[in-house]
């Protein structure tokens, strides 16, 4: 075993160990033993043959403990993306932070901290946590779903539009360095519903840390969630998110996943369909600069008939950086009627970047529309010399041709704000390249 992940493991083994399971959830109690029993991700495994494991595994990351006053009011102004008097959830490495949330009393939506829910052994909460992450779970996923408690959970009962986006806002900062977060969200949007929901992880401090975060969404019949997700944290920062969503009949899902930060990051995503007629639309962006690695992770499953996908993923690497496109669609014998179509376009814009691009199609049923692609390239020279011929100087004509290539992805997320933090982090980070050689780009 890595001596550092063992040291971070062997602190939930003890709890694991001394825990009463009486009232807790079964999937924690099956996450806890099977810290005994899981392997640690290797290259041999497939869906991680390309991820960079040393950049998790050579740090001995410690669990962190709630720390007080070092978030405040300002800081969530300074950070938030929705308007002052939309819902907001807080979350400081992992906690939820009640006196700085934004709950309403209307009673349009149900905001809980996720330990209180948990409390009734009969609520919709202690029923459903774990229900999706615990079935294609691996280490890091049940090393959340063990340490269950200081997450949130999100409700939008039967019926209900919500009027303004809820926003769940991540902030990363500790006087402690290397240490593990564990934030989880648990959301249902039962029949009918509608609602944005808006995710950032930022940070305030250039932290060495590791955020392993767990999302599971429910969408019930009818109900229509848009979900945004905006990831820049700090450049010391390894991220870890695992987003799971079952969807029932007629349900439609709408997200679009942007990834800035990190110097590591990998992000999950897991689909099912629990009823026809659905249909799910997931987008993704990554920037990947100088020593950074991102990875996007796509596992679509149509076990039912007349569902619909759209999986649409773009990158843009500089420097020396890596990123993976693990990407698969598996289209099940009763799964009649399907049409799903999954695409990864990548652009380089230096000799030293590498992308591993692995689109996917398993289909066992005859009566589908599916396809798949993968284009990995750089500048279009014709493009750039069009726009340096009519007095555009270099590095903005480079910094204009990426601006469209990723616009198409951020315009996916149909949220304003969202969109111009995005665009204004990429022209940001793009303003970096100024000494790209032209050999490099042309």
């Amino acid at each position: 075993m890595n001596a550092a992940l063992d040291n971070i493991l062997s602190h939930y083994r003890r709890f694991a160990a001394s825990a009463d399971y009486a009232g807790l959830p079964d999937s924690q109690q099956t996450a806890a033993a099977a810290l005994h029993r899981l392997p640690l991700p290797t290259r041999r495994d497939e869906s991680w043959r390309y991820t960079p494991l040393p950049a998790v595994l050579e740090h001995p990351f410690q669990p962190i403990a709630l720390e007080d006053d070092l978030l405040t009011p300002d800081d969530v102004e300074q950070l938030r993306l929705t308007p002052a008097d939309s819902p907001r959830v807080v979350m400081l490495n992992g906690f939820f932070i009640p006196e700085l949330s934004t709950i309403p009393d209307d009673g349009s939506v149900e905001i809980l901290p996720l330990n209180a829910a948990l409390r009734d052994l009969s609520s919709d909460a202690f029923t459903r946590i774990g229900q999706l992450s615990g079935t294609r779970q691996h280490l890091f996923t049940a090393l959340n779903t063990a340490s269950l408690g200081e997450g949130v959970y999100v409700r939008v009962s039967a019926g209900t539009v919500l009027a303004k986006p809820l926003e769940v806002l991540h902030v990363s900062i500790s006087f402690e360095s290397e240490f593990i977060a564990q934030p989880r969200l648990l959301v249902v949007l039962e029949a009918g519903a509608q609602a944005t929901l808006v995710e950032q992880y930022a940070h305030l401090s250039d932290t060495l840390c590791l955020n392993n975060g767990v999302v599971e969404v429910f969408l019930e019949a009818g109900a229509q969630l848009s979900h945004p997700r905006l990831q820049h944290e700090s450049l010391r920062t390894r991220h870890l998110s695992s987003l799971y969503l079952r969807q029932a009949a007629e349900s439609h899902y709408q997200g679009t996943t942007l990834a800035f930060g990190g110097a590591w990051s990998r992000t999950e995503f897991h689909v099912d369909f629990s009823g026809t007629g659905a249909h799910c639309d997931l987008n993704g962006f990554y920037l990947a600069g100088d020593k950074q690695s991102h990875g996007m992770h796509v596992d679509v499953i149509h076990n039912l008939p007349n569902c619909t996908s759209r999986e649409r993923f773009k990158g843009i690497l500089y420097g020396n950086s890596t990123a993976v496109f693990d990407g698969n669609i598996l289209v099940q014998a009763d799964a009649q009627k399907t049409d799903a179509r999954l695409s990864n376009d990548n652009l380089l814009l230096s000799r030293d970047a590498e992308i591993n691009t692995k689109p996917r199609l398993e289909i066992y049923a005859d009566d589908v529309q599916c396809s798949h692609g993968t284009t990995v390239g750089q500048l279009d020279p014709e493009m750039l010399f069009y726009l340096r011929a009519r007095g555009i100087p270099h590095e903005q004509a480079v910094t204009m041709i990426c601006m469209g290539f990723a616009g198409a992805i951020i315009a996916t997320c149909e949220f304003e704000t969202l969109e111009q933090c995005a665009n204004a982090l990429l022209v940001k980070r793009l303003s970096k390249l100024v000494g790209l050689s032209h050999q490099n780009i042309d």
